[in-house]
Parts: C-alpha cells; structure tokens; sequence
C-alpha cells in the first residue's frame, strides 16, 4: 500500500470510524483491496466526501455466510448489514433461531443438497419486508430453494 492510499484511509478512520484505531481499519481496507483490487484506486482517485462515502459503500456493507459442507449456527442474535446479507447452506447447514436479521437485501436458503432451519423467535427484515417467525413455527428449506427479501 503506498503512502497516498495510507493517509486516504487514515482520513477516513478519523471521520468514519472513530471507534476504532487505524490498524483496524487498514486491515479492513487491506482486505477490501485484496477482494477487489479496484477500491484502492477508487479511493485514491476520491476527491470530495462523497467520492469516499461511496468507497466506503462499495467496501462494507455485505455478509456472505457460506456453509460449505458444515454448518452455521445463528442463535439470539443481531445480524445487521448495509447493502446484503446472503445464508447460503450450500451442502451444509445453517440454523437461524431467536434472532433479528436485517439488511436492505436478505436471502436465506441456498444452493446444494443442504438446509436452512429458522427457528421461533426469528424476524428476517429487508428494506421492505419483514418476515416474523413466532414461539413455535418455523421455516425449513432443502436443496436449492431459498427466500429473497428486498
């Protein structure tokens, strides 16, 4: 990383990150460059707040929960994302249960001979819907079906 993409992010760590130190949000960054090599250029080619604010868009917002073959266990949680949240089972499993899941985009299900479990207790909210799963029911999906909320 060269000193002009260094003091851009520790620009923005002052502004938008103010919780946290600057190796943690160069190590966010780090990350972000290594997945998609075009948010370090983008970043150094920003010139006004809004420039960096849709770096810091593109950079964050997203979680991607891949089962793989194993599993993924969600129990009394709160999942937040600003752009996506995507539970994809593939050949494992995922269980969501007693938690709140929200992000402007939400899909729960997936692809593969896999399942998604969500249990009682459970609300699934994207920017214009929700789903509320009461004390006793539940949602249950197999193989490639899956729920998309937006």
């Amino acid at each position: 990383m060269d000193s002009i993409t260094t003091n851009l992010i520790a620009n923005v760590a002052a502004g938008y990150f103010t919780n946290f130190s600057y190796p943690v949000v160069s190590g966010f960054f780090q990350k972000a460059f290594r997945l998609k090599p075009s948010i370090e250029q983008d970043l150094v080619q920003a010139r006004t707040s809004e420039d960096i604010e849709k770096v810091f868009h593109e950079a964050t917002g997203v979680i991607l929960a891949n089962a793989g073959n194993g599993g993924i266990e969600v129990d009394s949680a709160f999942v937040e994302a600003m752009r996506n949240i995507k539970f994809d089972h593939q050949h494992g499993k995922i269980t969501i249960q007693g938690s709140v899941i929200k992000a402007p985009v939400l899909q729960t299900g997936g692809t593969g001979n896999g399942s998604t479990y969500i249990g009682g207790g459970t609300s699934l909210q994207s920017a214009g819907t929700k789903i509320d799963i009461g004390q006793g029911a539940s949602i249950h999906m197999t193989g490639n079906a899956k729920i998309t909320q937006n």
